[in-house]
């Protein structure tokens, strides 16, 4: 992977005028798309964003909904459920086997903030696990695994 980039860790929606309303909301979309050098299975992913956030989408590079991670806001005072505040993100645990990311594809993460207010310090991260294999994974068709079966062949036949 290369770490060369002009991403900024925090950055500033705007308030957005009648003017750049999309239909009847005010949605600020930042988008950056990044090629995985090795690929591998999905098992994990989850977005962070702060307050103002309404979610952001990992998409393929075929355009394939990787993962969605929503926030969910709190409604009280007290500690991990503060109103206004995003006191957590929907997660994405896919069946095992079921997300591919292939070796050079390129990933696109947008970050959706709601913008009828400005937000200064937002941030649009996504966390994601793969694994270059899955657990348990038998080489049905390795060459090793021929080998041994050769070998079980040979000791069954004498």
């Amino acid at each position: 992977m290369n770490s060369d980039h002009d991403c900024k860790n925090e950055y500033q929606v705007e308030s957005c005028s009648t003017d750049h309303k999309e239909g009847n909301s005010c949605v600020h979309e930042k988008r950056t798309s990044l090629p995985f050098q090795t690929g591998g299975y999905m098992i994990y992913g989850a977005a962070h964003q702060h307050s103002g956030g309404i979610g952001s989408t990992l998409y393929g590079q075929d355009g394939r909904v990787i993962c969605s991670s929503i926030p969910s806001y709190g409604n009280g005072s007290e500690a991990g459920n503060e109103a206004g505040y995003i006191v957590g993100m929907s997660t994405c645990y896919p069946k095992s086997g079921s997300v591919k990311i292939i070796d050079g594809e390129t990933l696109t993460l947008e970050s959706n903030y709601n913008s009828t207010k400005e937000h200064t310090g937002v941030m649009g991260l996504f966390y994601l696990l793969v694994a270059e294999q899955l657990p348990y994974q038998h080489f049905r068709h390795s060459t090793r695994s021929s080998f041994f079966m050769d070998i079980n062949n040979i000791l069954l036949d004498n």
